[in-house]
């Protein structure tokens, strides 16, 4: 391969995560989008949070301010630590959206967060909303996957 290619990919793979929603963002299900998200969250990866995180007009990554989108999202990963996730049937909810419950199981934890998704551009799937209260109030909100007490010295 020339030099003068290999130089360039970096550039053109900026160029294509640059685009509006599309194949690039959101998801081909709704629950495609669910289990992306949740799994952006655990690996902290904020970018693929913000591309499958939206509304019926994208990701979140093309309409909200960086610094808010970045404080939210790390608010939710706090919340969304967990070890396993199974999704529930999905339910119709307004404007056309989705609901679809969610078992969250982290150590000895349980929650069931209901997500909203929305169908966006490109026929893409996109997490609208989740319960973050229900998750605070089963104790998810700055859980860890390490059982209380374990790593401690004294």
């Amino acid at each position: 391969m020339n030099r003068a290619v290999l130089l360039l990919l970096p550039a053109l793979a900026a160029c294509a995560s640059l685009s509006g929603g599309g194949a690039d963002t959101g998801a081909a299900t709704p629950n495609a989008a669910i289990q992306e998200f949740l799994a952006a969250a655990r690996a902290k990866n904020l970018a693929i949070m913000a591309s499958v995180w939206g509304t019926e007009k994208g990701p979140a990554s093309k309409s909200m301010n960086k610094t808010e989108l970045e404080r939210r999202e790390l608010i939710m990963i706090q919340c969304l630590a967990h070890d396993q996730a199974t999704l529930g049937a999905p339910a119709p909810a307004e404007a056309g959206r989705l609901r679809i419950p969610v078992e969250l199981t982290l150590v000895t934890l349980k929650a069931n967060p209901t997500f909203t998704v929305v169908r966006g551009p490109a026929d893409r799937w996109y997490v609208w909303d989740l319960d973050m209260d229900h998750l605070r109030d089963r104790g998810f909100c700055g859980a860890t996957t390490t059982p209380p007490g374990a790593g401690l010295t004294r």
